[in-house]
């Protein structure tokens, strides 16, 4: 499965889709870093939310508005595997989420020491039963 796969099914199971869109000075508040790529298949009723750090839930009202829709189980997909997605993960663990995320799509960048590879199969590995489910399977429920 791929990521615009994943948001297709959840548009015609019309469950809610929350991005969030991270701005710094790195990638200043609409700038062309700042953007989400456009080849994500963005809908009008998905909601936006800011954030201004690696955590998802940190002054954004993300917890709040994942409340105000009954969400118990968040999924998680994006960038970067060991920064806004782990802290996702593991923060909303710690608020009562239950967390999950489908193999392969999450993703990061190579580093001087590690492959990008190594470091979504290394988080992947601290997440699966102990923070999130990581599932393998691409049929997976919504």
């Amino acid at each position: 499965a791929n990521i615009n796969q994943r948001i297709d099914a959840y548009h015609a199971a019309d469950h809610p889709i929350i991005f969030m869109q991270h701005t710094d000075e790195s990638m200043p508040y609409n700038g062309h870093d700042w953007q989400l790529d456009a080849r994500l298949h963005q809908a009008p009723s998905d909601q936006v939310i800011l954030k201004y750090h690696s955590d998802s839930f940190f002054q954004t009202g993300l917890a709040a508005t994942l409340h105000g829709l009954h969400v118990q189980t968040i999924e998680v997909a994006g960038l970067q595997t060991e920064y806004c997605i782990d802290t996702a993960i593991r923060v909303g663990h710690d608020l009562g989420f239950k967390a999950a995320t489908i193999h392969g799509l999450n993703s990061t960048f190579d580093t001087p020491d590690l492959s990008a590879q190594q470091i979504i199969a290394h988080h992947e590995g601290i997440w699966d039963g102990s923070f999130a489910e990581v599932v393998r399977d691409e049929s997976v429920k919504l």
